[in-house]
């Protein structure tokens, strides 16, 4: 009878040790995406003129790659605007005003666009 268990017991243990260490089973990785695929490309600001006649508005525009990005969020000395239009005038009085602005354009997942001056100014320039 013991050697009826030895005999069981070895023939256990060496097809266990078979079984259990497959060297060939094939590793799943599971694929992260890409949560922003734009990080790293930068925003360019593209106003309409660089030098804008008095009482008249400036328009914005922001592209990367030569692409529109039409949810970007627009900064005229470093406060943010409304839409994608900026004139430049007295707080209290909403009159023109002769100066000049430096703005620049934000979207998360994209770098920062360079600030650009604009001038308001009467003609001739």
């Amino acid at each position: 009878m013991k050697k009826i268990l030895f005999f069981v017991a070895i023939v256990s243990f060496t097809s266990f040790g078979l079984v259990s260490c497959s060297e060939d089973d094939p590793v799943m990785e599971t694929p992260t995406p890409n949560p922003n695929p734009n990080v790293g490309k930068q925003l360019k600001l593209v106003p309409n003129a660089t030098f804008i006649k008095l009482g008249e508005e400036v328009t914005f525009k922001a592209t990367s790659g030569g692409t529109d990005v039409t949810d970007a969020t627009f900064y005229v000395n470093g406060n943010p605007i409304k839409g994608n239009k900026y004139k430049l005038v007295h707080e209290g009085t909403n009159a023109p005003v002769i100066g000049e602005i430096k703005a620049h354009t934000r979207r998360a997942g994209y770098k920062d666009s360079e600030v650009v001056t604009i001038q308001f100014a009467q003609q001739p320039y």
